[in-house]
């Protein structure tokens, strides 16, 4: 590819071409979700039931199905994970909304927020979040043999 060519594949692809740098130079990116009171919270509280209901279904279609794949097996281990990871996310943002702003030091922006565990709410909070990784990072994975495990089965589509 010559320079021409670069520079006519550059000038018809001007609006990907800034949608890119934009994505590459934010001003913020921080790792935090926030919910607008209310409504926010119960949409994602009903998209966490949306999402566990999924799951089980999946997972008593496979158990009743039986397949012989054994990409199936990690599929189901990952829809169990995936319920697991829903349920304790739930009870998390639930637990969140009883715990007072003064239980919380630092602030969630900087990266350096903590949270008060002397009382058992405190701790159900901090628990909850660790499991929440322990979970949805398990989930991934367990999904992700699944797949593994089906290309090995039936090599690359042509």
């Amino acid at each position: 590819m010559g320079r021409h060519d670069i520079r006519e594949l550059l000038s018809k692809n001007k609006t990907i071409l800034l949608a890119f740098i934009c994505v590459l130079l934010p001003a913020n990116a921080y790792a935090t979700q926030q919910h607008a009171d209310p409504e926010g919270l119960y949409s994602h509280l009903i998209a966490h039931i949306f999402f566990i209901t999924t799951m089980a279904l999946l997972y008593i279609q496979i158990r009743k199905s039986k397949p012989q794949q054994k990409g199936w097996r990690f599929i189901g281990i990952a829809a169990i994970l995936f319920i697991l990871w829903n349920i304790d996310t739930f009870t998390v943002h639930v637990i969140r909304e009883s715990i007072t702003s003064d239980m919380f030091t630092g602030t969630a922006m900087m990266w350096d927020q903590y949270v008060d565990v002397s009382s058992i709410r405190g701790k159900l909070f901090y628990a909850g979040k660790i499991l929440d990784h322990v979970f949805l990072v398990g989930a991934v994975w367990a999904f992700l043999l699944g797949i593994k495990s089906f290309y090995k089965e039936t090599g690359p589509v042509e």
